[in-house]
């Protein structure tokens, strides 16, 4: 954390860890070039691959937006399409879609 970083955000970056305020989502569905891509840029261990590979398209990660930025900043570089956003977003988001 830098030295400019107010206790505020500090304090809001302590409740969005605990709460798992925000989750970054792959977009994809499942191949084994994603999922080896995966593995390296979130630094997955193989015997978790299995439970990854069957979470996507989905959530392969959930905490504070700070945590998460770089690992989306990763996922983005290697092409893959991803959506860093605030729990309870991608529920509604689906909803509006199902209309569609």
């Amino acid at each position: 954390m830098s030295g400019d970083e107010s206790e505020s955000d500090r304090q809001r970056t302590q409740r969005e860890r605990a709460l798992q305020s925000w989750e970054l989502a792959v977009l994809e569905p499942p191949d084994d070039a994603l999922v080896e891509t995966l593995r390296r840029v979130l630094h997955v261990k193989r015997f978790d691959l299995p439970a990854l590979r069957r979470a996507l398209p989905g959530v392969v990660r959930r905490g504070a937006r700070v945590d998460l930025e770089a690992l989306e900043a990763g996922l983005r570089e290697a092409g893959v399409s991803c959506a860093l956003r605030r729990r309870g977003e991608s529920e509604a988001e689906n909803e509006g879609e199902s209309g569609r």
